[in-house]
């Protein structure tokens, strides 16, 4: 599975990340998720399908056939790496940090993200750098109208 993933990755655009492989073979189904900078739409992962289909390397893996599914992140989420929180600039979050050996949860918006740390800001708070090595667990808080 892991030269798999690996196959699959050469074969992503820049900026585009596998997030996860999911190998169901009761279902002979085979789930790839992905995830952008910019906002993964219906032609992007059109295009990914296809370029795996082209690249062969389904057929090399399973000689006996295997469904694709390639599909985007859901907005539950965590976000984890760098370029999430990049692509959420301006929106609220809910983030657990650890700092002085303690874990502490709170909501925040985030403001930048520069030099592997997230600038967030608080209600009641001025601005604060936080190293993305800090956040335990971060997740978008959605809002509706």
């Amino acid at each position: 599975m892991d030269i798999l993933k690996e196959d699959i990755k050469s074969l992503l655009p820049k900026g585009v990340f596998l997030v996860d492989l999911k190998e169901d073979n009761r279902r002979r189904m085979l789930n790839c998720v992905i995830d952008a900078e910019s906002p993964v739409d219906l032609n992007l992962t059109t295009s990914v399908s296809k370029d795996i289909h082209k690249s062969g390397i389904l057929e090399n893996s399973y000689p006996k056939g295997m469904s694709l599914s390639v599909s985007s992140v859901g907005i539950d989420t965590p976000i984890k790496d760098e370029y999430q929180f990049r692509k959420n600039i301006n929106k609220s979050i809910s983030l657990s940090i650890v700092r002085d050996g303690k874990t502490c949860s709170f909501q925040a918006q985030i403001v930048d993200v520069k030099d592997d740390c997230i600038e967030i800001k608080r209600k009641g708070y001025d601005n604060e750098l936080v190293p993305i090595t800090q956040i335990v667990h971060a997740k978008l808080i959605v809002k509706f109208s």
